[in-house]
């Protein structure tokens, strides 16, 4: 019988059996771990390639930490070969053969060590005979509390700003070209040559090149980032290293103790502070054609929007990473999605690229995000999701970022400028004028008069049963107003006063004067048969407050506390 992998969960061999795992061919080897909060830190499964008109036996889940701490010093030669000094993470062999010599390897070898083990009167996995131990379903299902040891469940771990930063300044990673370090990770390929070489100030992320699965020549993301940051800790141990088991990086609570950063220094990738996001400085019908004359570009003025000032750097602070937004690389967002589509960006227009409402790698989308936060759910969480036709219907909407134009450029004293001119702008003179550009931009906030503001509504609605509720009408528009203060986006798209009023009168127009709620919401609810589903008045008013409320996270007044706006009326 045709066996494919024997005995790996219980052999006593050591770290780097992990690694030797990962880090095998997608078509031979390859390791899995469980969905993200599922399965223990360190099980993964251990399956090779089946051979063709043999009988197929069950992959094995190998518990990497346990048998690491079998192992003396954690020693990785246990297991794994050295090749120029560095480990190659595949079990006792430098490369993958074909599947019936890699098994015998496993056997082999795993056999013998739980054999030892055994003879030194230590526990051990299975011999020879007790194939089914490892190899089922059932085995697997039970290993995942082997000798009542419960491990923490698995889970990502995210590279972020403060942990990039801190290898980035470290002292103790070897450096060669760069004193920043990039050089240690970052890398390029040629093609020509078929070899990897570094490029400064062309760093950028692992994943535009190293995908889930192998590409190409690209290995997958988890293989190169085991081999190359393994190794690394590995090979600086003794001066500082991180961690080199599963736990260390894949367990919540080791997440956790991992030191963040509070001072992060801005990563540089000649960016640029200021951009201007417009694509139709190019002609539509040959992306590579650039407009010189000013009557071509007249024409692309009147045929498209006016252009956006979009402050990058500023943006950088907002986000987890570059790849919020590019997502595949660090080229310019119009390089790959033009106005009129092109194959290098999927087809996707510059236009849906930016404006799509059910991704957070567009301009709205990301935006639409805010409005989960508490101090913008109150009014939000309630409102219907609109498509970006309906987002786009209300030309205030649109003109809150497209507001670059010839009229705003020329208010600029001394600049000269025009569209045409920022056009064709370098990244150094387009940083130079933003923000002369940005100062002219009506950034101010339209107030309602506070005579027009209602102090308090009476609200008497159910007064046969109840006092009339006191509604603190002003204190709470108040209250909303101090929240948008801090918050860039809500002041941008509320610069009218009034538009905080449509939190509430949500179907009215932004007017300082909305139709009341009983003009919509009558005594009883809608039938079905009038197919709008609107609530009575009753049910208006407490879906509203209550909701409102509770998405706001107010604990001054709880949300279910009804005597405090309904007192028993005294009979």
């Amino acid at each position: 019988m045709s066996k494919k992998t024997l005995s790996l969960q219980f052999m006593c061999m050591g770290f780097a059996t992990l690694l030797a795992l990962i880090f095998l061919e997608q078509n031979t080897l390859y390791a899995k771990v469980e969905k993200i909060g599922q399965g223990r830190v360190d099980a993964i499964l251990i399956d090779l390639k089946t051979i063709e008109g043999k009988e197929q036996m069950s992959g094995v889940k190998f518990l990497h930490d346990l048998h690491t701490e079998q192992v003396k010093d954690n020693d990785c030669n246990v297991c794994h070969l050295k090749q120029d000094g560095q480990f190659i993470f595949k079990f006792k062999r430098l490369k993958d053969t074909d599947t019936k010599t890699d098994m015998a390897i496993y056997h082999d070898n795993c056999i013998a060590c739980h054999s030892e083990s055994k003879a030194l009167g230590k526990k051990g996995g299975p011999l020879e005979a007790q194939c089914r131990s490892c190899h089922s379903i059932e085995a697997n299902s039970k290993i995942e509390e082997l000798d009542g040891k419960k491990m923490p469940t698995w889970n990502p771990i995210e590279f972020d700003k403060s942990l990039h930063s801190r290898h980035e300044q470290s002292k103790s990673i070897p450096k060669t070209k760069d004193e920043q370090n990039c050089n240690a990770c970052h890398h390029s390929y040629d093609e020509k040559t078929q070899k990897i070489f570094y490029e400064k100030g062309k760093e950028s992320s692992c994943l535009y090149c190293h995908k889930e699965a192998k590409v190409d020549k690209a290995d997958s993301m988890r293989n190169v980032s085991h081999k190359s940051c393994v190794n690394c800790h590995l090979v600086e141990m003794k001066k500082f290293a991180g961690p080199i088991n599963c736990k260390g990086c894949h367990d919540l609570e080791s997440q956790k103790k991992i030191e963040k950063l509070q001072d992060i220094p801005r990563l540089k990738r000649d960016q640029p502070d200021m951009a201007i996001i417009m694509g139709w400085d190019k002609a539509p019908e040959n992306s590579q054609q650039k407009i010189t004359t000013p009557e071509e570009f007249a024409k692309l003025t009147k045929t498209y929007m006016d252009p956006v000032l979009f402050n990058h750097k500023q943006h950088e602070t907002q986000s987890k990473n570059c790849r919020t937004c590019h997502h595949s690389s660090l080229d310019n967002c119009k390089e790959c999605h033009t106005v009129a589509g092109s194959d290098k960006g999927g087809f996707v227009k510059l236009e849906q690229a930016m404006h799509d409402i059910k991704t957070d790698k567009s301009c709205i989308g990301c935006h639409n995000n805010y409005k989960n936060i508490s101090d913008c759910a109150g009014c939000h969480g309630q409102m219907a999701k609109k498509s970006f036709a309906e987002f786009a219907n209300n030309d205030k909407n649109c003109s809150t970022c497209h507001n670059i134009n010839d009229e705003l450029l020329k208010k600029i004293e001394g600049a000269n400028l025009n569209l045409i001119g920022v056009a064709s702008m370098d990244k150094a003179t387009l940083s130079d004028n933003a923000s002369k550009i940005v100062s002219q931009r009506d950034l101010s906030f339209k107030k309602v008069a506070e005579d027009k503001i209602p102090e308090k509504l009476t609200i008497g609605y159910i007064a046969d049963k109840y006092e009339a509720s006191e509604f603190p009408h002003a204190k709470i528009i108040q209250s909303i107003k101090k929240r948008i203060e801090k918050n860039n986006i809500a002041k941008r798209f509320h610069g009218d006063e009034t538009t905080l009023c449509m939190g509430c009168h949500h179907n009215a127009p932004a007017t300082e004067k909305p139709q009341k709620c009983g003009s919509c919401h009558g005594k009883t609810d809608v039938k079905d048969n009038d197919s709008d589903g609107r609530p009575s008045l009753k049910g208006a008013y407490h879906g509203q407050c209550i909701t409102c409320h509770q998405n706001m996270k107010i604990d001054t007044v709880a949300a279910t506390d009804c005597n405090k706006c309904h007192k028993e009326k005294k009979q």
